[in-house]
Formats: C-alpha cells, sequence, structure tokens
C-alpha cells in the first residue's frame, strides 16, 4: 500500500496541479465568446425560427416536441439588428441553403431554457483559474459588449475570450428590453 502511494506521489509532483475549468467557446462576429459547460445543456443543428416579425431577436424554434425560445445573441450582446430575420429573408428570396447554424441550449439557475445561435462550431475548452483576468471597468461601462460579466479569459498566443453570464441571456427583462 505505501509503495502505491509513492509512486503515485511521484507521478503527480511533476504535473502542474492548477486548477482548471471547462467552458464551450465560441465565435459572433469577430469575437470569442465562453459559457460555462454546466450551462449548456444541448449543442444542436438549428432548426426553422419563426415569430420574429419586426426583427427583436427573439424567436421560437421547435426541439424535442417543445416550443423554445431562440435570442439572438449576436442582437443582445452588440445591440444590433437581428441576423436570423435577416438571414431567413436572404435564404427565402434566394433560395439557397445556407451552412446550417450551431444552436446552444443553454439552461438558467432558474431553470428557463434559451437556444443560442453561435457563428462557429463550439469548442470545448479547460481554462486555468490563472487565465482569468478582470475587465476594466471603463470598457464595461461603456457598453461595448453586453451580458458579459466582469470576466475575460487571456491564454497566451490567442485572443481574449469573454465570459458570458447565462442568466443575464435569459433574463426576461432582457429579452424584452433591447
Amino acid at each position: 500500500m505505501a509503495i502505491n502511494s509513492l509512486v503515485r506521489s511521484r507521478h503527480t509532483a511533476g504535473r502542474n496541479t492548477e486548477k482548471t475549468k471547462q467552458f464551450i467557446s465560441f465565435r459572433l462576429r469577430q469575437e470569442w465568446f465562453v459559457l460555462p459547460i454546466d450551462s449548456v445543456q444541448r449543442v444542436i443543428q438549428m432548426g426553422k425560427v419563426y415569430g420574429d416579425p419586426q426583427g427583436t431577436g427573439v424567436s421560437l424554434t421547435n426541439f424535442q416536441g417543445q416550443e423554445i425560445i431562440v435570442v439572438d445573441v449576436a442582437h443582445l450582446i452588440f445591440g444590433e439588428t437581428s441576423s436570423l430575420v435577416q438571414e431567413q429573408k436572404q435564404s427565402l428570396s434566394t433560395n439557397e441553403k445556407n451552412q446550417p447554424r450551431i444552436l446552444l441550449i443553454i439552461q438558467s439557475d432558474k431553470g428557463e431554457i434559451v437556444g443560442l445561435p453561435v457563428d462557429s462550431t463550439p469548442i470545448m475548452r479547460r481554462v486555468p483559474d490563472s487565465a482569468f483576468t478582470p475587465i476594466p471597468e471603463t470598457y464595461i461601462a461603456q457598453g461595448n459588449v453586453r451580458c458579459i460579466s466582469s470576466t475575460m479569459i487571456q491564454l497566451s498566443d490567442q485572443p481574449p475570450l469573454f465570459l458570458l453570464d447565462p442568466n443575464q441571456l435569459v433574463e426576461p427583462q432582457k429579452l424584452s428590453g433591447f
């Protein structure tokens, strides 16, 4: 028994024991964002969305026989016109098949389920605790990017990853307050 413990301690002595957390990362426009992996329930191909004739960025889709809210996360984060409505109009007028988009199904702490369309295939990342850095207050106050926590992830030789707050993404007042 003592030999096993000694061997195990020698093997772990050379390893970096820094704690890591898991995230799902994805690109929106030219920026990279992450969500805690435990907030992402599923990653699926996005089906047809409907119910947003005004381009508010909030629509519906059917997932496993249940209607769920789809929030155009780029619209919510950047405050721009809903890209989902424009994509649908373009594909209807040109009758061409666009590249299928990915939908992240997330759940808030209160159990609310929302679909978030993203521009790239999500990537799972393990991030060391030392990579978390605070975002300057001035930047947050400017409101350039909404729904982010006050933290970003800076990995060597990579662009920063903005940590999104899943609860802010699904709050009803946020959805109606575009």
